[in-house]
Parts: structure tokens; sequence; C-alpha cells
């Protein structure tokens, strides 16, 4: 039994005739039958009934089949494997992102470029902004993923996104009846701020001065998932990206458009190698694509799952 006679028996039954197979295998009709006769000797199995110049399987026939068929599924999923090899490489991809892309942005990528690659295994690490363009210089990373201008050596860096931040307000709040907050709206409020190592705290600070709130923030903090844990507890209000507004704290928390627009961004990290990674590429193009989406709908899709 060999590969050849395997391969005609399976056509010969995909394709119901020898005459068939055989123009598919490029070969000549008595060829096939001959490997067929061969393959029936070596397993001491009847295949195929014969009936004149019509054939049919037996029912050993047919059982052999499916073992063959199974087989050649086996053999295709290698196949497949293979290419995916090929095409992006194997082992991790290493990730890592501030904390409120981590939450959001990149899982929906990772959900993207998963359904394509299931079999590549993504590592996710969500650090400090100072720890991302560390990692990405000195190549510990694939991608890295922040919120601040990049300005790490050694690294490309690419803009994801330009998005209007948001208000967040705690339920119930008379504010919250309002369709937009106005920035003068903040006068003798309790504040919660992002702290300076974030590049939108100097903006928002321009904005509130020139409108007139000079008060002191209650609480300064770099992250726009804890602003709003903080805001839903009743501690104050907030500025945050929109990517922040998940419904983790579904009824405590209220979110109004702000004016003016305070601007959120996003960048990719790379390390900066002389051999280009398909695998960083493909997982790029789902960036790619999952920015679409987020901008379409200023990221509310997103940061609700």
């Amino acid at each position: 039994m060999n590969q050849k006679q395997i391969e005609a028996f399976r056509l010969v039954m995909l394709r119901g005739s020898m005459t068939a197979a055989a123009e598919e295998l490029g070969t000549s009709q008595p060829s096939v039958s001959r490997m067929i006769a061969e393959l029936e000797a070596s397993t001491g199995l009847v295949l195929f009934a014969r009936n004149g110049g019509r054939i049919r399987a037996t029912d050993a026939g047919s059982a052999f089949y499916r073992e063959v068929d199974r087989s050649f599924v086996g053999l295709e999923k290698l196949a497949h494997s293979a290419r995916e090899i090929r095409q992006l490489g194997s082992g991790r991809l290493r990730l890592v992102a501030a904390p409120v892309l981590a939450l959001s942005f990149v899982p929906a990528a990772i959900e993207r470029f998963l359904g394509d690659y299931p079999r590549i295994a993504v590592s996710l690490e969500m650090r400090s902004e100072g720890t991302i363009q560390r990692w990405a210089s000195s190549a510990y990373c694939d991608i890295g993923f922040a919120t601040i201008t990049p300005d790490a050596f050694g690294v490309t860096a690419a803009e994801l996104y330009r998005l209007p931040g948001v208000c967040a307000l705690p339920a119930g709040h008379p504010l919250a009846a309002r369709k937009r907050i106005e920035a003068a709206d903040l006068t003798g409020e309790r504040l919660i701020l992002p702290s300076y190592a974030d590049d939108t705290r100097s903006s928002l600070d321009r904005v509130l001065r020139q409108a007139g709130v000079d008060q002191v923030p209650a609480i300064e903090t770099p992250y726009g998932a804890t602003i709003c844990a903080l805001v839903a507890r009743g501690l104050g209000i907030g500025i945050v990206n929109p990517l922040a507004a998940g419904d983790t704290h579904h009824g405590r928390i209220t979110f109004r458009p702000f004016s003016p627009d305070i601007v959120f961004r996003g960048y990719t990290v790379c390390p900066i190698l002389q051999q280009a990674n398909p695998l960083v590429q493909a997982f790029l193009e789902r960036v790619q694509d999952t920015t679409r989406e987020l901008v379409a709908d200023g990221g509310r899709s997103l940061a609700q799952g």
C-alpha cells in the first residue's frame, strides 16, 4: 500500500469512476484500475464491486474510505499549518499596552487577529507608559500601545487615533441632566484629573483656566479607568478618554460630551528590527481595522465590549 494507491482510491470514491479519477490524476484509466487492484491485494479488502464498466463501493470500501478521508483532512490541516508558519512564523506575539488600551482597544484587535490565525499564541501585558517605551526600545515586546507621544530610542511609532474626551459624572449629579458639559460648568466641582504624566493634562489645565475654573483637583491619577472608578463612587467629576467609558460601572456613572475638545491620542510603538516580522505586520493590519471602527463611533462600542 502506498500514497499513490490511496490517492487514486480517494479520487475514484469522490468522482464516481476510474476514468474521472484518471483525468484528475493526469494518467490513464488502466493505470488507475491497476493501482486499485494493487491496493485491494495489499489490504485484503474488496473495495469495489464491478458490473461491466460500472463500479460501486462495497461496504468494506466505504468503511475504508472514511478512514482515508480522515487521514486526508489531517494532512490538509498540516498543510495549512505549514503555510501559516511560512507566512507568519511561530511562537508568541508579545504585546504591551497602557491600561485604557489594554482593557478595550487591544482585546478587540486580538479578537480579529485570532479569528484569522487561531494557532498563534498572544501575550498581553498592561504596563505604564515608561515601561512600554523601554520594552519597545529593547525589543522585549513586539508591539507597544501607548497614549503619550513616544520618544524612546530605537523604536518606530505611528498614531492610532485622535478622540475627543468625555466628561464622567456620578449618576444623579445635577450636571448629568445636560446634553453637553462646558468647561465653565465645572466651577466649584470636585475634579478628578489625569496626572501630568498624561499628555492631556496641560491642555485640560489651560481649558479650565480660561473658563475660570481654578480649584485644585481633589484627586489626580494617570489612568482613565481609575478616574471612572472614582467617579462611580461619587468622589468627583473627570474628563476621560472615551475608551475608558465602558460599562464596568453601569448605572453609577454618566458620560457626556465635553467642550471645548480635549484630544486623547493613541500610538503604536515597535522595535526597529533589521528583518520585518510578518506576524507583527499581520497584527498591525487588524489594528488598522479596529482603529477605523474606533474612530467611526468615537470609541464607545469598543469600550463597551
